[in-house]
């Protein structure tokens, strides 16, 4: 995801997204940890440039699967088939407001000619009670 850590002066330490954090060194079998203040700052996945009001957002896409079982007909076991079924994978992006601008334009023909719906229920796993 777009985030990045920017090394910043304490006199900062007041200012939104700065935290204090720490910087090991390590030369040979010596290690010394120093105290250094960063500022956390997400940025648009598809424009890092973009730093202003960014938000994570999560969509689904539809797909196929190919499912390969027993053949149902076959009583030896012996014989496979195949079959495709219905699948969602889940994304998730941080945008800034064109970019998700753009999003929003690319689905716009698909989300016009589409139903709204509620999101599908949970199916229970096999076997569950």
């Amino acid at each position: 995801m777009g985030t990045r850590f920017i090394e910043v002066d304490e006199s900062r330490r007041g200012e939104p997204g700065v935290r204090k954090g720490g910087r090991t060194l390590t030369v040979g079998d010596q290690s010394i940890t120093q105290e250094t203040w960063v500022k956390v700052e997400a940025y648009d996945d598809l424009d890092p440039t973009v730093t202003e009001d960014v938000h994570l957002h999560t969509f689904a896409v539809p797909g196929m699967d190919v499912r390969v079982g027993a053949s149902e007909g076959d009583g030896d076991g012996g014989d496979f088939e195949t079959r495709l079924v219905p699948s969602v994978q889940y994304y998730r992006i941080e945008l800034g407001p064109e970019s998700l601008n753009r999003l929003h334009e690319a689905l716009e023909p698909f989300i016009a000619a589409a139903q709204e719906c509620e999101p599908p229920k949970p199916r229970r796993a096999r076997g569950a009670k």
